[in-house]
């Protein structure tokens, strides 16, 4: 493959930085679906523990209604000022009158007296004293803020303190709300004993209709001794201002009881109404005179739709004369024009249109003539009316302005005496109506629906469904939430995608979960995997490495992994029989000198190890037969010797490798971890291929890509350097995807094998 033969170039930050979207969320959240339901589940667990633990509490609802202003009893008017109240009012204060009484209804004043009534602060929710057991002791340290600060024997209004406390709790259980679009509040008040939540909300209804009733009596008792009060000087003033408007009267010389007995001022009016018309009428004939004076047809004409001009019949006549030649004349110029194009200026018919033409033409310039004449006569007599209507105002009005100082007087005085007279009388009927209202006592607000006791079985808290579907709700949102977080800072390999992004080529295999993780012996490694997923993996893997060198396939092969647990010994020792099934000789030898696992999951002690062999050049290894897998022997490493890295560096080693080679098809060194130790990088340069092994939701992103990066650099020309990722959960979407579309393959791969083979 000619992709795995260069060094990649790759910026972790775009790996880094994934998006993730609407098709991705999906996977993501089965990726991390424990984080997802771990904190699903604790939702509702919190929610289920608080509705266990929970004070269950009662609401009591009751409905009042805010009637308008309207005419009192026995046909009187509640307002003391005015009318305004009996009219009818808008939606604006409909609004305004119900937020009142609502905030009325909230107020401490009313509160108080509520909690005062029914002695609320020796209750549970407010200051009841706690029992003596231990379970009450800690919740009344949690409670801290139910203590009173002054004694419960010292009144309300006297403790500051334990007032402002007792107000904030009746608060937080009160809930006043109008109605949209009514005028109805509805009042609620919960509280764990349902009896005393409806008395409550009626206590409070009741105190707000006194607090009206209080209101009215108190407004209504001020404002009739303040009328009996002002009465008996306002009827002095009265008298005094009519006695002054009958003298004034006396002088004028009016006839009646108002300005229009006057002679004078109305002659004055009347002459006053014709000067106007006359000079109307000179300016509408003034106008007239001046289109008729400028002898333009045209204009003349346009005066046929004019009031003036049509109030004259001969003017209306001359005019209607002028606009029927004007008409002929078009048509006989239109006739004349038509025909000299037709006919040629010769033809006979065109010398009698043209006499006709000239004959209409001077009609109407005759006729033009007299109307501006007419016109001119019309606007002589107009302005002469004027100035005879002018003279006759002036004259009336030298007449009138002797008496007009005395009329002004005598108009002021009498409005004056009659406006106090109507300030009196109307001050005498409110004075009447305070009386008899201040017995009344009536109010606006009528109780619709008064508090009932709930039912014990259905508390109105804690609401389960309520609460249940908000913990549902928000548990999805924050388990989605947290699994996303958890996605982002995530650095470890959890798909393909990623995989192939660090090492830039495509992998050579993906290796699922061993579905049994607990094997005994050496029996089972491979037949228990016949036909399973996980054989179906290592038989592609197998091709891929067949494949992986364009000359020939890889004799020895180096089975290696970032860090240590990411499962490379399982995977060489079952890539190793999975190699021996086709028929060949398989050697598998453990390099891995610092940590060796291999014989104790085989259970196979060689009698000369590896480490024996490269300590001692006159021991020679003894690879032993597996007896589960014909053709494939396994040598291990033995005890840990001083110096690891020397020893798989010496030409001991490298003699030993080339001994295999002729033995030997196929050579599998399960190695060391590349990034903890320079072991895997010497061994490396031996190899024909190398299997860089990581480990799905474990091996470190940067891990990865140290470790490609690091054998790329130090292998020999020619070898390949291939990634699988190992233990890849089955029921991930890249176990699927990956092969869902490699599943084709894996006839033509079989036959590959057995022909390289």
């Amino acid at each position: 493959m000619s992709a795995i033969n260069t060094i990649p170039v790759v910026d972790l930050r775009s790996v880094r930085d994934e998006e993730i979207h609407l098709g991705s969320l999906f996977t993501v959240l089965r990726q991390r679906r424990r984080i997802f339901f771990a904190v699903f589940a604790a939702l509702l667990l919190l929610v289920t523990v608080y509705c266990t633990l929970a004070t269950r509490r009662y609401q009591a609802t009751g409905q009042i209604q805010v009637q308008k202003e309207t005419v009192g009893s026995f046909g009187l008017d509640e307002s003391v000022m005015g009318d305004a109240a009996g009219q009818a009012s808008d939606a604006l204060d409909y609004n305004v009158t119900l937020q009142t009484e609502a905030n009325i209804l909230g107020s401490d004043s009313l509160a108080l007296q509520v909690i005062r009534e029914l002695h609320l602060e020796n209750t549970p929710d407010f200051f009841a004293p706690a029992k003596n057991t231990p379970v009450s002791n800690v919740l009344s340290y949690v409670r801290f803020w139910k203590k009173p600060l002054e004694p419960l024997s010292v009144p309300l209004e006297r403790a500051p303190d334990r007032r402002y406390v007792a107000l904030k709790i009746f608060a937080s259980r009160l809930k006043v709300e109008p109605v949209t679009g009514t005028r109805l509040i509805n009042v609620s008040y919960s509280n764990p004993d349902p009896k005393l939540a409806a008395d409550v909300v009626n206590h409070l209804i009741s105190a707000l209709m006194e607090y009206s009733y209080q209101s009215r009596f108190t407004a209504t008792a001020q404002a009739s001794n303040w009328l009996s009060t002002q009465l008996e000087d306002l009827r002095k003033r009265t008298e005094a201002l009519q006695s002054r408007a009958a003298a004034l009267e006396h002088d004028t010389g009016m006839y009646g009881d108002d300005a229009s007995h006057n002679v004078v001022l109305a002659r004055l009016e009347a002459l006053n109404q014709v000067w106007s018309e006359a000079e109307s009428n000179r300016i509408l004939k003034e106008s007239i005179d001046r289109v008729a004076g400028s002898g333009d047809p045209e204009l003349i004409s346009g005066l046929g739709g004019n009031a003036a001009a049509g109030a004259n019949p001969s003017m209306a006549n001359s005019l209607g004369l002028i606009q029927s030649l004007r008409a002929q004349e078009t048509a006989v110029r239109a006739e004349l024009e038509e025909d000299r194009v037709r006919y040629g200026p010769a033809y006979p018919r065109i010398a009698e249109l043209q006499a006709q033409l000239n004959g209409i033409e001077r009609g109407i310039h005759d006729e033009v003539q007299r109307i501006g004449k007419r016109a001119h006569t019309d606007y002589e007599i107009a302005r002469q009316a004027e100035t005879s209507a002018r003279a006759a105002f002036e004259k009336q009005k030298d007449l009138a302005g002797k008496l007009n100082d005395k009329a002004v007087a005598f108009a002021l005085a009498k409005q004056e005496a009659d406006g106090s007279r109507e300030v009196y009388e109307s001050l005498l009927a409110k004075l009447k109506q305070a009386g008899v209202l201040e017995g009344l006592r009536s109010t606006n607000i009528t109780v619709v629906n008064p508090a009932r006791v709930p039912p014990p079985n259905r508390p109105g808290s804690p609401n389960l469904p309520l609460y249940y579907a908000v913990a549902i709700a928000l548990g999805i949102f924050l388990g989605t939430a947290a699994a996303v977080v958890q996605h982002i800072t995530d650095r470890r390999i959890r798909s393909i995608e990623i995989a192939e992004k660090i090492v830039d080529a495509p992998l050579l295999g993906l290796v699922p979960v061993i579905e049994s993780e607990s094997r005994s012996g050496a029996r089972g490694y491979t037949s228990g995997y016949v036909g399973s997923s996980f054989a179906e993996s290592l038989r592609s893997l197998r091709t891929s490495l067949m494949l992986s060198r364009s000359s020939s396939p890889p004799q020895v092969v180096l089975v290696t992994s970032p860090g240590s647990g990411e499962g490379k010994s399982t995977l060489s020792l079952e890539m190793a029989t999975v190699l021996a099934q086709q028929g060949a000789l398989v050697l598998l030898v453990e390099t891995d000198l610092r940590r060796p696992v291999l014989s104790q999951r085989i259970g196979i002690q060689n009698k000369v190890s590896l480490s024996t062999a490269l300590s001692d050049e006159t021991c020679f290894p003894r690879p032993e037969a597996l007896g589960s897998a014909p053709g494939l022997h396994v040598l291990c490493s033995g005890t840990v010797p001083p110096f690891p890295a020397e020893l798989l560096g010496s030409p001991r080693m490298r003699a030993l490798l080339f001994q295999w080679r002729r033995e030997y098809d196929f050579i599998v060194l399960d190695g060391p971890p590349v990034l903890p130790v320079t072991d895997a990088i010497v061994v490396g340069r031996y190899c024909d291929a190398v299997l860089l092994v990581s480990r799905h939701g474990r091996t470190e992103r940067k891990a990865l890509k140290r470790s490609y990066d690091t054998l790329r650099r130090h292998l020999p020309e020619g070898a390949a350097v291939g990634a699988v990722l190992n233990a890849v959960p089955r029921r991930s979407t890249d176990f699927y995807e990956y092969y869902g579309h490699q599943s084709y393959s894996y006839g033509a791969a079989e036959m590959t094998n057995e022909t390289l083979a």
